[in-house]
Parts: C-alpha cells; structure tokens; sequence
C-alpha cells in the first residue's frame, strides 16, 4: 500500500481572530475605562506607556548614544517627556525639544515634564538649541499624536521638518505626527517614522491611506488593558491578516469540474481586450472549474492563444449575450468593457442574469451614470471600486471620499447592498456585517491589469462555494501576496501577469 494513504487527510488552518482597530475618540474611551475600571492612575498609565516606547527604542537601536525627543502639549507630549527621563536615568543623554511652552501643560503631561527635568535631560525651547545629530542618535516624535487635524502649524511644522530632513532613525509615539488618526490621510510635512509604537488600542489611520507609508513597523502595546475594557467599546474596523482568513476547503479525490463554478467575464470593447483576457486566466488561475469570455469578436483569438482554457464566445449586442448567461453562477463585468452603447447592453443583459455578479471597471462608472441598472440593489453582487470609482458611485469628489474611506465605503454598501471591496493603500470590504480592512501588496501593483486580475480571483472563489464576504476577504489578500511573491526580485515593472503563477500556488 503506497504509504501516503495513511497520511492524514489535510485541512485548512482554523482562522485566527482579525485585530480590532479603533478611531481616536475609542481609543479615548478605552483609556478612561483603564483608568477608572481597572484603577490605574492617568501619570501611571503614561509611564507605562513611556516605558514601552523606550523598551521599543533601545531594543531595535541597541547602539544608541543619544536621544534628541520632540514633545507637544498633551498626552503624547507627556509619553514623550516619560521617554526622555527614562533615558536620562540611564545616562543616555536626552536633549527635548519642548514645542508647547510648560506654563501651557497640564495634568500628567505637566507632571511628565518635572520627570524628565528632574532626571537630568536637557530641555530647550528652539530647534537651534539642539545639538548636532551625530551617529546613533535616535529621534522621538511625541509632538502631536491623535490630536492631529487640518494641516500643521508653528512651531510643530518647523520641529517636524527638522525630523524629516535628518538622516537619524525616528521612533514616533503613538502614531506620526502630521498623520490622522481615522481616515489615515496627512498633511505633506508629516513625520516619516521607522517605527511606531502605538497603545490601548490600534489607530485606523496606522493602516489606511497614508499611514502605511509613514509609521514603519507598528508595535502595539495594550498597557495591562484587561480584556473585559474591549468588551465595551465597538471596534471601528476589523483588520484581517493572512492567518484570519478563511480558506478554501481542500478538494475531494473524487472531485469533477462543474463542482468548482462556471465563471463568465463580460467586457473587452475596442483596444481594450487585454483586462478581460487577464481577468478570465485569473479566474482559470484561481480554481473556477470552468471559465467563459464574452467580448468583441477581435479579441477572441488572443484569447484562445492566450489560454485555451478559457471559452471565448464572440459578442456583438447584449441580445447575442443573453443566450449565454444561463449557463454561468458568477458573471465578472466590467473589465475593458468601456462606456460605449454595446458596453451599456452587455451590463443591462448580466444585470437581470440569475447568476452572482461581481463589478469593476466601466460596469461601475455606466452604474453610477444612472442610465443601466437604476437604482438596483443586490445581496449577491460584488463592487469594486477604486477612489474615483467609489467618488462616482456616491457623486461626491475624490477628496471626500479619501477624507473618509471608512464612511465611503460603508455608504456605498448601503446604497446598492452586496460587499463593496473599496480598492487602495488598505483594502476595505464592506458587508451588511460591517468594514473590515486588509492590508496587502506593495506599491509595485500600482499598474495596468492588477485591478482585472482581483476581479477574476474574487469571481473565481465564489463559483467555488465562498460567501461574498469570505470571497472578497481571500481575494484581496491572495492577491496582494501574490503580488509580493512576485516581487521580490523587485518592484519596478511588476506586470499584472506577473502575479497568475502565485495566485495558483497560493489557491490552494
């Protein structure tokens, strides 16, 4: 008997929890709880906080000789001032660049200032007070924290710029200034940190927008916060890792093609055959048991040199479409489609199809035009928008929509029903469940194609018996995966095709 018969049968691994991520204002509420719940004082809180971020600083730059710490105001002003006395205690010089006059502070962060005065470390009201930034010297940004909005002003842009234009490491407190703590957007001079050590509860805009660019590794310490404080307040967001996410059952021996879906892609008008092509292997790539195209007559060549495997059929008008979609349980439309009278047919004619429906590309800008599908909702479609996309759907600007992408998505949602995955820096996937966020890939998928190849994977898992949501969720993390495996060799000329060899490795 060959001996892999009586191996175990595999399975996937049990999902591990997502992690919770909170607005400023939860975070808030988390703190205060601490504080009176679990009767830890305010000044001991912030200590322990200090001593973390220290612990943090010493620990990934052992070699330090110095500490230059720039301290606001409020409490992160006071993290800062914890930090700085810490270090003066052990003989590491600390010079503080103290950006809110002391007659100004109050309660624990006035209290953290006597600290670091009375532990040694030099304070000084000027930037030209600080000495010259010599090798080894780390740079702490406790200026503004979670008490950031609008754009910077004097004197904490003058501080920041002096971080910024310095080659030293930089630890941020909490989370860099000049970046938002909710929506993740910044002002240009923000802080751009190595790392980040944030506490009590992780900010939304450490993982969304800009934050990814500026934080450098986020540590997270929760202080000693027992469990039962995050019991009471809501997370804003559930943030999904590889380990949290569902995976796809392992295949039966006696398994058979038409078990796994039949996914169609409906698009490539003219000059744009190649998204809809990408999008079909994609699907092919990512397991659906059978794949089918509908696009312009042109393109059907290609595609069967391309990839055989998929069913190229020839369509001129949607009334030469609608014979084949009772065939497929998942249309994908929008990839090349365009916004021409034939693309308006083609997405009128899957609309009103039985089958789930998954949305990109032009099917979303003719659904935000009004004149195809008005005012339909869905429980079994998906839509995929990027910024813009999601700007048209909604009829706002672009910048409205970045200021808040949490809410965008989650009025999108409400709008047209069916899981919305909100495309960017930070992924959202936004369900009648709630918003989840995944951060995955890297900026080398900033190209041509990427976008049509999600469409296919996200097609494919639900022919395959995923809920919307499980699809959407492993979609967008398989793909961007699939996208760092692909460039490890570099990110610069990363193509969408890159990607397909990974996709099927990582399906499986």
């Amino acid at each position: 008997m060959d001996s892999q018969t009586l191996s175990p049968k595999s399975a996937p691994a049990i999902p591990s929890a997502p992690q919770s991520l909170y607005s400023a204002e939860s975070v808030r509420q988390l703190d205060q709880l601490v504080i009176s719940q679990q009767q830890i004082p305010g000044l001991a809180l912030m200590k322990r906080a200090g001593r973390a971020a220290y612990d943090c600083l010493r620990q990934r730059w052992p070699d330090v000789n110095a500490l230059q710490v720039f301290c606001g105001g409020g409490n992160n002003g006071g993290d800062g001032y914890v930090i700085a006395g810490l270090a003066a205690q052990r003989q590491l010089p600390a010079w503080v660049f103290v950006g809110v006059p002391v007659e100004k502070l109050k309660g624990e962060a006035l209290e953290a200032y006597r600290f670091a005065e009375r532990e040694g470390a030099t304070l000084v009201s000027s930037l030209q007070e600080l000495p010259p930034i010599e090798k080894n010297t780390v740079l702490v940004d406790a200026l503004l924290g979670t008490g950031f909005s609008g754009a910077l002003r004097a004197p904490m842009d003058s501080a920041i710029g002096y971080i910024n234009q310095s080659a030293a490491p930089v630890l941020a407190v909490d989370l860099p200034s000049g970046l938002h703590a909710d929506s993740g957007t910044a002002d240009d001079g923000a802080v751009q940190a190595d790392i980040t050590v944030t506490f009590i509860g992780r900010k939304t805009g450490l993982y969304l927008g800009r934050g990814p660019a500026l934080t450098g590794e986020v540590i997270f310490d929760d202080l000693g916060a027992a469990p039962r404080i995050y019991e009471q307040v809501p997370a804003l967001l559930a943030r999904h890792s590889g380990d949290s996410i569902e995976r796809l059952p392992v295949r039966s021996a006696d398994s058979y093609k038409n078990q796994f879906g039949h996914v169609m892609v409906v698009g490539g008008d003219h000059g744009y055959g190649g998204a809809a092509l990408m999008a079909s292997e994609s699907a092919a790539r990512a397991g659906a048991g059978l794949v089918s195209l509908a696009s312009r007559p042109e393109h059907v060549a290609a595609a069967l040199t391309r990839c055989p495997e998929v069913m190229a059929r020839p369509v001129v008008s949607g009334q030469e479409l609608e014979p084949l979609l009772a065939a497929p349980d998942v249309i994908a439309v929008g990839p090349g489609l365009g916004q021409s009278p034939w693309s308006e047919q083609l997405l009128a004619r899957a609309g009103r199809a039985e089958a789930k429906l998954v949305l990109d590309a032009d099917a979303l800008n003719i659904l935000a035009g009004g004149r195809v599908l008005a005012g339909v909702k869905r429980d079994d479609w998906v839509l995929t928008p990027h910024v813009g996309e999601a700007a048209r759907l909604l009829g706002v600007s672009n910048a409205e929509v970045t200021a808040d992408r949490v809410a965008a998505a989650r009025a999108i949602q409400q709008k047209f029903s069916g899981v919305v995955v909100l495309k960017g820096t930070g992924t959202l996937i936004a369900h009648s469940g709630g918003v989840e966020l995944i951060n995955s890939g890297n900026p080398g998928m900033a190209s041509g194609g990427m976008g049509d190849l999600l469409t296919g994977v996200i097609a494919a898992l639900i022919g395959q018996g995923m809920a919307l949501p499980a699809a959407a969720r492993l979609a967008v993390w398989l793909h961007g995966e699939a996208g760092n495996r692909a460039a490890q060799n570099g990110q610069r000329g990363l193509l969408a095709t890159d990607l397909l060899p990974h996709i099927r490795a990582l399906v499986d």
